[in-house]
């Protein structure tokens, strides 16, 4: 089922008439009933906007603009938004009600961005032998002299190729009519010993796969040529789940809690995944039934919510997943708009909260049979990390909230035009914005980035301790300039207000640095309480492997000077992009990567870190800066 059905179906539920409304400044026109929030609106049409708060109207972020057809302020918007702002008309899309046909401007500031550039990933040499195959036959016809029936004359002429497919009953009812209409001159489509298609003439050519990473997110598909291995198109497109909450445990207890909650979390991103579907297929000149086969990664909770399985099990200790081992289900079953007898195969999950994005990460960075001892660690809402050491794999998924993404931070935002995603200190303050637009917010590069240099310069010392203005005569004065108190409490101007391009300046607050705290001081426990499970220490790693965009955008000095990453030499870490991605892709390509990521997640050692005597003893000291590794990494 598509949104917009959910959205028919709420139509003849409310039994009104329908309001015209126009999203700006993207122009988009839908139609909607009476009393219908501006951001179920704008999800409907693929105009999200930020709600880190799944809606619940306490963070104030999901600001658009209406001067007329809509509800009045509610006690949320009364409390978030100040007077002149209201007047304005300025409002939260999550609070607001539609009434009347109306005009929205969703700015830039409050628009769920998109990370674009996502396709970058370690590739290794790997031979290609995708579980599709597609054959080209000129077929004999039926005669008083060849009775065979019309599977069994397929089936003998696919044998020559050494394929010996079985049949399903839906293509079986079609098969005579396909023969027929195309003068047995046709190309059969065999995956996994099942045949999936057979299609009129020589189509042999047009095979192709899609490697899906469904981030919680941002989910991005690689569309792949079978025939050669090559990755022809890239797409990526907002997890609009954001809506009901921007972290998994909000994701589960809205699930667990809201009548057909599971529902609507699958309908919501099989939808996303069918518009990359759409935009892919576009790219090449195709149609979706060219698409035979998808491989799909994701964390434990976004897997068992596309395949429809219960995620109770996910929010209750000792939170362990429905099924951990791979799952293959058919392309119509679960309503992908590809083949319709098209596998999808969905990596197996390690933990309730390891998922096959790690695997993922395992099966295109770690090797098992190599000496040297290496550590994944892929950085996001959770930060899912694995070791390798001495030939055994050891993972473990540390809970670091969403400040590495922008979200829960005061002028936070996801990295997208107009992101501070890169901070220097001197004798000024200079920042630089993704794609050199005017400062709108600050992203998780640019978070850790801010942070290490004002450790570096001395406002900020190693318990997180801003200064306050008066405290701060050893800086230039440019720079003691940009600390201010707002209603009794430090903060610290990374834009002023000429230089950014919303009406009020870009600010870190004291509360803002205590979430990065918590948020790297949960990663670096869960780093060292994995060495210690292992029996290694910091200086056994050879390499450190930082997968995901926030470790392909970071710069590593300003991760080593925040503490975290162990103390390693710098050469030694290195940004693969998408490694969960590539991980897909090389499951989608080679059959035998698939059975290598299956054996890496059944001999994985899982550390449950809530509780391990060595997290919890970590955890509060890691939160601590470094005194003096922050200046000796950056300098």
């Amino acid at each position: 089922m598509r949104i917009e059905e959910v959205n028919s179906i709420d139509r003849r539920q409310a039994g009104t008439r329908l309001l015209r409304v126009v999203f700006e400044p993207d122009g988009i026109e839908t139609f909607v009933p009476a009393g219908t929030t501006i951001a179920k609106a704008a999800l409907a049409v693929g105009c999200a906007v930020e709600m880190p708060c799944g809606g619940m109207g306490t963070c104030g972020k999901c600001r658009v603009e209406v001067q007329e057809g809509v509800s009045e302020p509610d006690a949320s918007e009364l409390r978030l938004l100040s007077p002149e702002a209201l007047s304005d008309g300025v409002r939260l899309a999550c609070r607001t009600k539609i009434e009347r046909k109306t005009t929205i401007t969703v700015p830039a500031t409050s628009r769920s961005l998109v990370q674009k550039i996502l396709s970058q990933g370690l590739f290794r040499d790997v031979h290609v032998s995708p579980a599709v195959s597609k054959v080209y036959l000129q077929l004999p016809k039926p005669s008083i002299t060849d009775e065979r029936g019309e599977f069994e004359r397929l089936a003998a002429g696919i044998s020559m190729y050494d394929l010996e497919p079985g049949i399903g009953t839906k293509l079986a009812q079609r098969l005579p009519r396909i023969l027929r209409g195309s003068d047995y001159e046709v190309t059969a489509v065999v995956a996994d010993s099942e045949l999936i298609a057979v299609e009129p003439g020589n189509t042999v050519r047009r095979n192709y796969g899609i490697a899906f990473d469904l981030g919680s997110t941002t989910v991005v598909g690689y569309l792949i040529d079978l025939n050669t291995g090559h990755e022809v198109a890239v797409a990526s497109a907002m997890n609009a789940q954001m809506a009901y909450g921007d972290d998994l445990v909000s994701r589960i207890n809205f699930a667990m809690t809201e009548p057909d909650g599971l529902g609507m979390l699958r309908v919501t991103v099989i939808d996303v995944l069918n518009r990359i579907i759409r935009q892919l297929a576009d790219a090449q000149d195709i149609d979706g039934d060219s698409v035979y086969e998808v491989t799909l990664v994701g964390n434990t909770c976004m897997s068992h919510i596309f395949l429809g399985l219960d995620v109770s099990t996910l929010g209750l200790s000792p939170y362990v997943p429905t099924i951990a081992r791979a799952m293959v289900v058919c392309a119509e079953e679960v309503g992908l708009n590809i083949c319709p007898g098209g596998h999808v195969h969905v990596l197996p999950n390690v933990a309730g909260f390891v998922g096959s994005d790690l695997v993922g990460v395992a099966l295109s960075t770690l090797r098992e049979d190599e000496d040297h001892t290496r550590l994944a660690v892929d950085v996001g809402t959770n930060g899912e990390m694995a070791l390798i050491h001495k030939g055994q794999l050891y993972a473990c998924s540390a809970a670091a909230g969403p400040a590495f993404e922008g979200a829960r931070i005061s002028c936070g935002m996801r990295g997208g035009p107009g992101a501070i995603d890169s901070v220097k200190i001197g004798d000024t303050v200079e920042i630089t914005t993704v794609d050199g637009r005017r400062a709108i917010g600050l992203c998780g590069s640019g978070l850790v980035d801010a942070v290490a240099e004002m450790l570096k310069a001395g406002i900020i010392d190693s318990t997180g301790r801003m200064l306050a203005p008066d405290e701060a005569g050893h800086l230039p004065q440019a720079v003691r300039e940009r600390l201010i108190e707002v209603d009794g409490s430090v903060e610290f101007i990374l834009a002023t207000e000429r230089e950014a391009a919303r009406r009020e300046p870009i600010t870190l607050t004291q509360r803002d640095i205590r979430q990065l705290q918590l948020a790297k001081g949960s990663i670096r426990a869960a780093i060292e309480t994995l060495l210690h499970v292992a029996g290694a220490t910091s200086e056994d790693l050879y390499e450190i492997v930082l997968a995901g965009a926030f470790g392909n955008y970071i710069r590593i000095e300003s991760a080593l000077g925040i503490g975290l990453l162990p103390p390693i030499d710098i050469e030694r870490i290195v940004p693969v992009g998408n490694a969960a991605g590539t991980g897909a892709k090389l499951a989608l390509i080679s059959v035998r990567e698939r059975e290598r990521a299956s054996r890496l997640a059944e001999r994985t050692e899982h550390i449950e870190l809530a509780t391990h005597p060595e997290y919890e003893s970590q955890f509060m000291d890691k939160m601590l800066f470094p005194e003096s590794l922050g200046k000796a990494a950056i300098s």
